[in-house]
């Protein structure tokens, strides 16, 4: 038998009378209770521009939606807002056409049509909000309604591509390999394709071509570039590219546009190392060409505007704009750009502009 002890009941003595947890803020005489200290403190919700600012989209009237999120603290949230192009250099919560906001941090924005706003939320919803209407109201004819909402995929949507060629269908995926094919003709959101393995390693890249909207391409990675074509009743892939040597690790891609001269047969696909490689979707199995991009720093958005390729890289954060019918020659180079780079639009043939944390929102000009 275990030998007995004597105990005693330890209780807050009389003397320990802190004040109301109102009044607890910066009270030094009670140092203890920083968890009452802390949930006395009333969360500021408060619509604002938030420090990191995580997506950007631009539709064909040169609108452009932009979110930022609360990423500190207890609670991470976000909010999503419209601006004209003449806004961009000083927008504020008071010039916004438009503005909502959500419970969780919204990652990822995209314009479907013009006047419909495709939102990937931190709690893996997508929705669709229609963004302008007259009908609704004449004096004020920007106003947010929903469209439609869905939660298909089990992890937050990482990847989220419109089709140029049929605003009314998107993609979305995952990190986890899920992807869902979008249609928005019903004037509601639906998926017409989901697939749970496309692929074995983390998704890291989606592309939609500019003249198509049967096809898209994904990347992981592991190195492995597949190309999808959703024409038929039950939608295959086939690979593209997969490197047998474990030496490649895909981080983002771009399809080509239809004005370079090879078309629209090129994908450009980012990796860890700061390269750009190119694969011809006639010729599988094998890389076109390797270019280096960044010496320091890996590949982290790719982005096509005719022959311009935009190259952006994180630690440290920078911008690349080579011409790509020019044998990749570089004609615009700026670093430092922000403290992380998150995404960027091109605003004409020449106007690049760049979002992040730190420096919010960096315009690239070529000459």
């Amino acid at each position: 038998m275990f030998p007995q002890r004597s105990s005693q009941v330890y209780r807050t003595p009389q003397t320990h009378q802190p004040p109301p947890p109102m009044e607890l803020a910066e009270n030094y005489e009670y140092p203890n209770l920083n968890v009452a200290d802390l949930n006395a403190r009333l969360e500021n919700l408060s619509p604002r521009l938030h420090d990191c600012w995580d997506s950007i989209a631009i539709n064909e009237e040169k609108h452009i939606a932009l979110a930022t999120n609360r990423r500190e603290g207890r609670h991470w949230w976000g909010m999503f807002f419209g601006f004209e192009r003449s806004k961009v250099n000083h927008m504020s919560v008071a010039n916004a056409d438009y503005k909502l906001q959500a419970e969780h941090t919204v990652n990822i924005l995209r314009y479907a049509e013009n006047n419909v706003l495709l939102v990937a939320l931190g709690d893996t919803r997508l929705q669709a909000w229609s963004t302008y209407s007259r009908v609704r109201n004449p004096k004020q004819p920007y106003c947010l309604f929903l469209v439609g909402e869905a939660s298909v995929h089990p992890s937050p949507i990482s990847q989220l591509s419109v089709f140029k060629a049929n605003q009314q269908r998107a993609v979305s995926a995952s990190s986890d390999g899920t992807l869902n094919v979008w249609d928005l003709s019903s004037a509601d959101l639906s998926s017409c394709f989901h697939t749970r393995s496309s692929h074995l390693d983390k998704l890291t890249g989606l592309m939609t071509p500019s003249a198509s909207a049967e096809q898209f391409v994904t990347c992981d990675r592991g190195g492995c570039v597949r190309l999808w074509d959703i024409r038929s009743a039950a939608p295959s892939s086939s690979c593209l590219f997969d490197d047998d040597s474990h030496l490649l690790s895909f981080t983002c891609g771009a399809w080509a546009a239809s004005t370079e001269l090879q078309g629209d047969n090129n994908v450009y696909l980012g990796d860890f190392d700061g390269k750009v490689h190119t694969v011809d979707i006639r010729v599988p199995r094998k890389l076109a060409e390797t270019c280096e991009y960044f010496d320091n720093g890996h590949v982290s958005q790719l982005l096509i505007n005719g022959p311009h390729l935009a190259a952006m890289s994180n630690l440290p954060a920078a911008v690349k704009v080579s011409n790509v019918t020019s044998g990749h020659k570089v004609i615009y180079n700026h670093k430092d750009t922000h403290s992380r780079l998150t995404d960027a639009i091109w605003t004409d043939e020449k106007t690049l502009l760049t979002i992040g944390h730190g420096r919010k929102l960096v315009t690239h000009s070529l000459k």
